[in-house]
């Protein structure tokens, strides 16, 4: 009779066992996948939401891959009170290891002397690929020359102001839109506080704005007065508005008439709504 093979030679004669790593299949979808999903998924929904919020976080728990298509729609829109300012510095600490890259649409409404815009300007460059802006204040004054200020994101588009404004003028405002070449769309609502005689604005005062001044003009109220239409007048750059849409209640058909003629070459919409004085001066 054979002798039985060892113990030894039975196991060199095995086949060689492998282990294997179970890679998550959701783990190597491709990015244009994740996003398709994404979008379902906010489809869906109907309306932006908690519950939308919580199964994107939940979306970005998947795996590393997940994360950066989740932050862009959980960051596109960004809405900011004092109280979010706070809790965004407390969060996110270093401006640079923020989301703030993902924003495209940043908004602030903001109340009462609160230093949240100061605080707030470390982390504005941050925020580069914003396109849409939006300031509502409701009795806040900024000084001119604010870090604030200084640091809006250069890349926006379309800025909204709106509110009422304790200390606004229009140097503040032309503060606010010089740091925007890009500046497109412009909608303006609210009150502006009148210059004082010894601190009107000198002719030129516009010449600082090179925004493009090509998409839609709103402007209601205390921004519809000659002044500021003077400044927008005097941007070196020259106004495309598309849409012009004035609603005031102070005269300023004489305004109205002067931005159309500035953008008669573009202008395909122009809407007025206001009262207008039985006397007025002529054109």
């Amino acid at each position: 009779m054979g002798s039985k093979p060892s113990k030894a030679k039975r196991q060199s004669t095995d086949p060689v066992a492998t282990k294997t790593v179970a890679v998550p299949v959701l783990s190597r979808i491709p990015n244009e996948i994740i996003d398709k999903i994404l979008n379902h998924l906010i489809a869906d929904s109907g309306s932006w939401g908690n519950s939308l919020q919580r199964s994107l976080r939940s979306c970005s728990l998947v795996s590393k891959s997940w994360v950066p298509s989740c932050r862009r729609y959980l960051f596109h829109t960004i809405i900011f009170t004092s109280r979010d300012v706070a809790k965004w510095l407390e969060t996110f600490p270093v401006p640079e290891e923020s989301p703030a890259h993902y924003v495209k649409d940043l908004r602030f409404s903001l109340g009462g002397r609160c230093g949240a815009p100061e605080k707030f300007s470390r982390h504005t460059p941050w925020f580069a690929n914003v396109e849409k802006m939006a300031l509502t204040m409701n009795r806040i004054s900024l000084p001119p020359g604010t870090p604030f200020l200084a640091r809006l994101p250069q890349s926006v588009t379309s800025l909204a102001i709106k509110g009422a404004w304790d200390e606004i003028d229009l140097v503040q405002m032309r503060d606010i839109m010089a740091h925007l070449p890009n500046l497109n769309d412009l909608i303006l609502s609210g009150t502006v506080v009148a210059q004082p005689e010894s601190r009107r604005p000198l002719p030129g005062l516009g010449a600082d704005l090179r925004g493009r001044f090509g998409g839609e003009l709103r402007i209601r109220n205390g921004h519809a007065g000659e002044e500021f239409v003077d400044m927008l007048l005097e941007v070196p750059t020259g106004l495309h508005f598309t849409k012009i849409y004035i609603c005031a209640d102070c005269p300023c058909l004489l305004q109205t008439v002067r931005l159309a003629e500035a953008c008669c070459k573009t202008l395909v919409n122009l809407s007025y709504s206001g009262f207008i004085q039985s006397k007025f001066r002529p054109f």
